[in-house]
C-alpha cells in the first residue's frame, strides 16, 4: 500500500511516526502535549543515557525546498539547544537521494546518518511489514485504495446514498472517540444498530465510518435511499453485506414512516439479526425516533430499544472536542489569516467549551465557502454568532449566498420530500419559473449552473441505478428542510407556487405533513389541493399523473373543506383517472372509483375493467386483489 498520509493531520502523523519508528527501533518514543515542541515530537533515552530525538514534518502539500528551508532556519536552532546524541527526521514528502542529502545538510551535524531521515517511501516500506500498526491507525487505512476498491468494484454502489468523494472527505475530518467503539460493539453483538441523537451531533458521519470499516473487511455496501424494499431486493444470503439507511424515519422534522413501512423495517431487522453475514445501520434524530416508536406499535413490541445507540454531546470529552475542531481546521481551505483569528488569545478554547458545540457547527465555521464576503477580522464574530444561534446556520447560505433562482431549486427539493430525480426537478423548476407570479425573480436562471453552484453546500447529487444513469438531488443536510419549511409556512403564495410546480406524490405528502403538524392550517392546505386540481383541469391534464391527482382529490373529498363547487373538479378528475391504464397511486385511485360509484358517477362494469387492467400490470398484485375482494363484498 502506498500512502500519501494526507488523511492524517500533523498531530496524527506525529503519533503514527512515533508508533512505527518506535517499533522499528524496539523503543517507545516519549511524546508531549500540543504546543511549541522545542524541536521534539518524540524522545527516548538509550541504555547508555544518550538522548534520541524524533522530529516529524507533515508537509505533504509543500514543495520540498520550503521544507528544507524551514528545517535550516527554524528547526536547527532548536536542535542546537537540545544537543541530542541522535536526531531522527520523518517527513511525509517523497524524497530523492539528493533531497535526503539536502535535509541532512540543513540539520547538520545532528543527523549522523542519512539512514535517520525517513521519507514517504521509507515509511510505506516499513509499514508494509507491520500490518498491526497500519490497523491501529484508523484514518490511514480506512481511506486506502484497498478499501475503496470494495466500493468502486461493486455495482451496488451505483445505488448508494453518498459518493466516494463524500466518504473520503468525511473520513479525513473524522475523530475516533469512545462512541465509535461503543456503536461498533452494539453492531457486532446485535448485527443492527440504530444511531440516534440531536441534529448535528454526527450520526451520519459515525454511520458512514462504521460502514467503511465493514467494507474494509469485505462487506458489500448497500445504502438505502427511499424504503426498506431496496434492501430486500438485493439481499444475498451467501454474501457479506452491510445495509445503511440514513435518517430512516424522515428527511425533515415533518416526516415519519407509516406503520406499514415500519413493520417492514422491523421484519428486516429480525432477518439481519439471524444472519452472521449481515449488518444493518440506521440513523434518526432522537425526537423523530421517539415519535416513530409512539406511532408504530411494532417498534415497541419488538424491543428495538436494545439496538439503539444515542450520540450525546455530553459524552464528548474536551479533548475530543478539541481534536474535532483541530481536524476540521487542518483539512479545511481556511486561509491562514482566518485560522490565526481562532488562535488569537486562545479563542479556540471558547469554541471547545461552548454549550452549543457540535460537529456540524464546527463544519460550518471552518467551511471557507460560507465565508464569502467576510474578512478575517469578521471571522470571530461569525464563529460566535453561529455558536450562539445554531438554529440560524442556514440563514446566510440560503438568503445571502443565493439568488431567487437558487433559492427556488432548494425550495422545490424541500417540498418534494425524499430525493428528487434530476429530470423531474428540472421540469418542476421550469414550471416554477414560468408561473406569472414568479416573473420578477432575479438572478441566474440556468438550471444546470445553479445546480452545480448549490451542490456541496445546500444540495447533494447522487448517481444511482445499475449503470449510474439516474441522478438524484437531495438536501445536503436534513436541517435545511427544517429551516426552509419554517420560512415557507409564513409565505402561502410561494408555498402554493411550489406545490403547483412539482406535481409529485412526495410533495403532496409534505403538504399533508405540514397540515398534520400544525405548520399550515386546514384552509391553506385545502386551498392548495383545490388549486392543484383546478389548474390540472385548465391544462386538460397534460403532463399530470393520474395517481398523483387521485391522491390530491381523495384528501380534498375527505376534508371538511370540500364544497359543492368542488364536485365539478372531482368528476373531471375521476374521468381522467379512469382513462389511464394504471395510476401509480393505485389504492388512492381505487378509493376514488369507490366514491364515484357511491355518487352514481360511474357503473360497476367500468370500475371492474379498471381494476382488472391494474391487476394485470401492477407488480403489487396482492394489494390489488385484496382491494378487488373488498370491492366485491360491497
Amino acid at each position: 500500500m502506498d500512502y500519501d498520509f494526507k488523511t492524517l493531520d500533523d498531530k496524527e502523523f506525529e503519533i503514527f511516526c512515533a508508533d512505527l519508528l518506535g517499533d522499528v527501533l524496539g523503543r517507545r518514543f516519549e511524546r508531549f502535549k500540543r504546543g511549541r515542541d522545542g524541536g521534539v515530537d518524540g524522545r527516548y533515552f538509550a541504555s547508555n543515557g544518550k538522548q534520541v530525538v524524533l522530529q516529524c514534518k507533515h508537509y505533504a502539500n509543500t514543495p520540498i525546498e520550503q521544507l528544507i528551508r524551514k528545517l535550516a532556519i527554524e528547526e536547527r536552532p532548536k536542535i542546537a539547544r537540545l544537543q541530542p546524541d541522535r536526531y531522527i527526521v520523518a517527513v511525509s514528502n517523497k524524497l530523492s537521494p539528493t533531497d535526503k542529502k539536502a535535509i541532512g545538510k540543513a540539520v547538520s551535524p545532528y543527523v549522523r546518518s542519512l539512514d535517520d531521515i525517513f521519507g514517504n517511501e521509507d515509511l510505506n516500506d516499513l509499514l508494509a511489514k507491520r500490518p498491526e500498526i497500519e490497523r491501529r491507525h484508523y484514518k490511514l487505512w480506512i481511506c486506502s485504495s484497498n478499501v475503496l476498491s470494495h466500493l468502486l468494484n461493486k455495482p451496488i454502489v451505483d445505488r448508494s446514498a453518498f459518493s466516494v468523494e463524500e466518504i473520503l472527505t468525511s473520513a479525513k475530518k473524522y475523530v475516533l472517540t469512545a462512541s465509535h467503539g461503543q456503536a461498533l460493539q452494539t453492531l457486532e453483538t446485535l448485527r443492527v444498530v440504530i444511531i440516534s441523537g440531536e441534529p448535528g451531533i454526527g450520526k451520519t458521519t459515525l454511520a458512514q465510518q462504521l460502514s467503511l470499516q465493514y467494507v474494509a473487511e469485505g462487506f458489500q455496501f448497500v445504502a438505502l435511499a427511499e424504503e426498506i424494499r431496496e434492501a430486500e431486493s438485493v439481499f444475498s444470503p451467501d454474501q457479506k453485506q452491510i445495509f445503511y439507511f440514513d435518517d430512516f424515519l424522515g428527511r425533515n422534522y415533518l416526516q415519519a414512516l407509516s406503520g406499514h413501512e415500519g413493520n417492514h423495517i422491523v421484519q428486516f431487522i429480525r432477518r439481519v439479526n439471524q444472519d452472521a453475514n449481515k449488518r444493518f445501520i440506521l440513523t434518526s434524530r432522537s425526537t423523530i425516533l421517539n415519535q416513530g416508536k409512539g406511532l408504530i406499535d411494532t417498534f415497541r413490541n419488538q424491543n428495538i430499544e436494545r439496538n439503539e445507540f444515542e450520540l450525546r454531546v455530553t459524552a464528548l470529552k474536551e479533548i475530543d472536542k478539541a481534536r474535532i475542531l483541530y481536524s476540521h481546521i487542518w483539512h479545511s481551505n481556511l486561509q491562514p489569516e482566518f485560522v490565526e483569528e481562532l488562535y488569537l488569545e486562545k479563542r479556540y478554547r471558547k469554541v471547545v467549551v461552548h454549550k452549543n458545540f457540535n460537529p456540524r457547527l464546527i463544519s460550518f465555521i471552518t467551511d471557507s465557502e460560507r465565508l464569502k464576503g467576510r474578512s478575517p477580522l469578521q471571522f470571530w464574530a461569525y464563529v460566535c454568532e453561529t455558536l450562539d444561534n445554531p438554529a440560524d446556520v442556514w440563514e446566510n447560505p440560503f438568503y445571502a449566498q443565493q439568488d431567487d433562482f437558487g433559492r427556488a431549486i432548494v425550495i422545490l427539493v424541500t417540498l418534494h420530500g425524499r430525493g428528487s430525480r434530476e429530470e423531474e426537478l428540472a421540469e418542476g423548476y421550469a414550471r416554477f419559473c414560468a408561473r406569472p407570479e414568479n416573473h420578477a425573480m432575479n438572478g441566474r436562471r440556468d438550471f444546470v449552473s445553479n445546480l452545480r453552484h448549490l451542490t456541496g453546500s445546500l444540495l447533494s447529487r447522487h448517481m444511482l441505478g445499475e449503470l449510474a444513469d439516474v441522478t438524484y438531488i437531495n438536501l445536503y443536510n436534513p436541517s435545511i428542510g427544517d429551516f426552509v419549511l419554517r420560512r415557507l409556512a409564513k409565505d402561502l403564495p410561494q408555498l402554493r407556487s411550489g406545490f403547483l410546480s412539482l406535481r409529485s406524490a412526495g410533495s403532496l405528502k409534505t403538504l399533508l405533513d405540514l397540515l398534520g403538524n400544525g405548520i399550515v392550517d386546514a384552509q391553506a392546505c385545502f386551498s392548495i389541493l383545490r388549486a392543484i386540481l383546478s389548474e390540472a383541469r385548465q391544462l386538460e391534464y397534460a403532463g399530470y399523473d393520474a395517481g398523483y391527482l387521485a391522491v390530491a382529490l381523495m384528501h380534498l373529498l375527505e376534508s371538511p373543506g370540500f364544497v359543492s363547487d368542488d364536485q365539478v373538479l372531482a368528476e373531471a378528475t375521476l374521468e381522467f383517472v379512469l382513462a389511464e391504464e394504471v395510476p401509480t397511486q393505485f389504492l388512492e385511485a381505487a378509493k376514488l372509483i369507490a366514491w364515484g360509484i357511491k355518487k352514481g358517477l360511474m357503473d360497476e362494469d367500468r370500475a371492474y375493467d379498471f381494476i382488472f387492467r391494474a391487476c394485470g400490470a401492477s407488480p403489487n398484485l396482492a394489494e390489488l386483489k385484496l382491494w378487488l375482494f373488498r370491492f366485491k363484498c360491497g
